[in-house]
């Protein structure tokens, strides 16, 4: 899999990559999955921002295509959103209450490139444990200074 875009959060009022998708857990079964529509660098077919507010994982919008049927042949591309697979959430943030793991925040300059996947390395990395949406733990590593900052 080569390098891929990677899904957005916002933490601390500032807008940065994830090199996680908490999203990827909320579809048990591949047959519940939308039919994306994929592109080489964008191979799950989608990008979702993501909030971390108040210790909580929010997921706030979703940007994806799928193809909708009309009659018998005829299909067309349309965008699908957050309101589309959270009926009921309307325009609001949804908590993510299916997800549990770790996200990963790169920071800094990246100092090593991998094209695959995530694999890149930078100059330091936020790692958040999420356990049903909640943060349980956060975890600095500052690899230029060789340090460990442990918060929560």
């Amino acid at each position: 899999m080569a390098a891929q875009l990677p899904d957005l959060i916002w933490l601390d009022g500032t807008q940065m990559d994830l090199y996680s998708n908490p999203l990827e857990q909320y579809w048990p079964q591949d047959s519940k999955r939308p039919a994306f529509q994929t592109v080489s660098e964008c191979k799950r077919g989608y990008v979702a921002t993501w909030e971390i507010r108040d210790n909580i994982l929010l997921l706030k919008s979703l940007e994806a295509k799928i193809t909708k049927r009309y009659f018998l042949f005829w299909k067309k591309i349309i965008p699908y959103s957050l309101k589309m697979l959270f009926k009921k959430a309307g325009d609001r943030a949804v908590m993510a209450t299916w997800f549990t793991g770790k996200i990963r925040i790169p920071q800094g300059n990246r100092t090593y490139y991998v094209h695959e996947g995530y694999d890149s390395r930078f100059e330091r990395e936020t790692l958040i444990t999420i356990d049903k949406a909640k943060v349980t733990k956060t975890v600095v590593l500052d690899y230029t200074r060789q340090e460990l900052v442990v918060a929560g």
